[in-house]
């Protein structure tokens, strides 16, 4: 089948060398170029010869830079690609914010950590909603923030007690922080104290979209 082709080819070819060789155009510019000297026919020889090996070498020179491009553009969207798939797997790997703590759940999670700690019925004065704004040093925190509060009070706590009532208060939540503590003598005989806890979860409202309601 290839043998057929390139007979097809070579005899396509010879067809239309014929045709030109009797064409009254070929006949004028043979004739002119035979009158030429033998140094402008080289010359003009070489010239033609130039010319189409240029030619020639467009098509390749014209395909390494195409693919020089594309290989270029392919690096420069790979390395793209990659940076995007780094940052959504930094993204996936940071924990979820947890919930805020509404302020009946804080209030609930405040009277198990009371019992938690094994306080006794008599030393719980009080466990009640605790609002923060008031405190002047709240006044650094912005408004859009919303806070739940708690106030913890308890009466003739020893130092373990007052270390370990402090320490289950201060792991309600991620968004729950203890903003105060007040200690001072029992009314009871020894090392007794009455302490004062304020819990406080934050609440930080996620942006709206731009141009949205």
């Amino acid at each position: 089948m290839f043998d057929d082709i390139r007979d097809k080819v070579i005899e396509a070819l010879q067809t239309a060398k014929a045709q030109v060789e009797e064409s009254d155009a070929y006949n004028q510019l043979k004739e002119r170029f035979d009158s030429l000297s033998p140094l402008v026919q080289k010359t003009l020889l070489g010239t033609v010869a130039f010319l189409l090996l240029y030619l020639v070498a467009q098509f390749p020179l014209s395909y390494y830079r195409t693919s020089s491009d594309n290989l270029a553009l392919y690096e420069e969207n790979r390395d793209i690609i990659l940076d995007l798939y780094r940052i959504k797997r930094k993204a996936n790997s940071v924990p979820q914010t947890p919930p805020p703590l509404e302020a009946l759940d804080l209030e609930n999670r405040a009277r198990s950590a009371v019992t938690g700690a094994r306080i006794q019925p008599e030393q719980l004065k009080s466990i009640m909603p605790f609002d923060n704004t008031t405190r002047a040093a709240s006044g650094f925190i912005p408004k859009s923030v919303t806070q739940a509060g708690v106030e913890v009070r308890l009466a003739n706590l020893n130092l373990t007690q007052i270390v370990d009532i402090g320490n289950a208060l201060s792991n309600l939540g991620n968004s729950a922080k203890m903003v105060g503590l007040e200690v001072k003598p029992g009314t009871e005989t020894g090392n007794y104290f009455d302490a004062v806890f304020q819990i406080v979860s934050f609440n930080i409202p996620s942006s709206a979209p731009a141009g949205g309601k």
